[in-house]
């Protein structure tokens, strides 16, 4: 599990690499650059960019962008996305109101190991002998 950071407010999220792993909830975008209409078709790798739900709602809830193409673009995928799962909305309350709330498992996901670690409080060193 790596940890990103909020594009909007440089939260560090614990996003996780697969679906069976369970990190902080988070709206990621992922950007990618495909050339349209030249021969031979090249692809960029996709770059995954990560907003904090609240951020998120925000945005969304907030006045569309100025100006960018872009902008309005991503605009456009968050008010999307929060009309269509009503848990985001949720999701950032409960951020909002208690931002050391304990993660909950989503249907299916097992928790990450490395959080269950037991953490070592001093040195290890070996028994004096």
């Amino acid at each position: 599990m790596e940890i990103q950071h909020c594009v909007r407010c440089g939260k560090g999220l614990k996003a996780p690499q697969g679906i069976n792993q369970t990190g902080d909830p988070a709206i990621a975008i992922y950007v990618v650059a495909k050339t349209v209409g030249i021969r031979p078709r090249a692809t960029s790798p996709a770059k995954r960019k990560i907003f904090c739900v609240p951020c998120g709602v925000s945005i969304a809830l907030g006045p569309a962008p100025e100006s960018g193409a872009f902008n309005e673009a991503i605009y456009g995928m968050l008010i999307d996305l929060i009309s269509q799962a009503p848990g985001v909305n949720q999701v950032a309350w409960e951020q909002k109101a208690n931002p050391n709330a304990r993660l909950k498992l989503m249907p299916g996901s097992q928790p990450d190991k490395t959080l269950e670690a037991p953490v070592l409080r001093g040195p290890a060193l070996p028994a004096a002998g």
